[in-house]
């Protein structure tokens, strides 16, 4: 009882000390990114269900490190949209193609997303509330030797997204 109590008053002070809650991330995310669209993890975890329906291009936006922990199944890993624009010219694919970028909470897949829209790609989605929420719901990720349920927090202020049992490297 004391442990949950104690986990309980930590999580609320750092709140307090960082103003991290999902509220204040899709705030900022919406506040500085009005023209990019999300996609939530149920439907992106839908279509990865649904036997017969073509996936966009999934791709994670995070550092390598993070990627390493865990990461959505066929994502691609590119951190920029300089990156992802060359992927795409490299295999072909015109910027009329449906693409997911994704990152820890949405932050930092929402910037890119919308660099992605200046550079002229048009159907592109960030995966709302990105990879913390999809651990959350307990959806299946894969990590460098293979299958896990574990997340890279990112860092401390941005960690409190996450259900502690689902973190895997983080200073305590």
């Amino acid at each position: 009882m004391f442990k949950l109590i104690a986990a309980a008053s930590v999580s609320s002070f750092v709140f307090g000390l960082f103003g991290v809650s999902w509220e204040s991330v899709d705030e900022k995310i919406q506040s500085e990114f009005p023209g990019v669209q999300s996609v939530s993890t149920d439907v992106l975890f839908a279509w990865y269900e649904a036997s017969d329906f073509k996936r966009p291009i999934i791709i994670d936006v995070r550092k390598d490190g993070e990627f390493r922990v865990s990461h959505l199944d066929d994502a691609l890993h590119l951190e920029s949209a300089e990156a992802i624009s060359s992927v795409m010219a490299e295999r072909g694919l015109g910027k009329d193609t449906e693409i997911i970028v994704y990152c820890s909470a949405g932050y930092r897949s929402a910037s890119v997303a919308a660099d992605l829209q200046a550079r002229g790609f048009i159907k592109v989605l960030n995966l709302e509330r990105s990879l913390f929420e999809w651990a959350n719901k307990g959806y299946p990720m894969t990590g460098a030797s293979g299958s896990t349920d574990k997340v890279h927090p990112f860092n401390r202020a941005w960690s409190v997204l996450v259900n502690d049992s689902l973190h895997a490297c983080l200073d305590k």
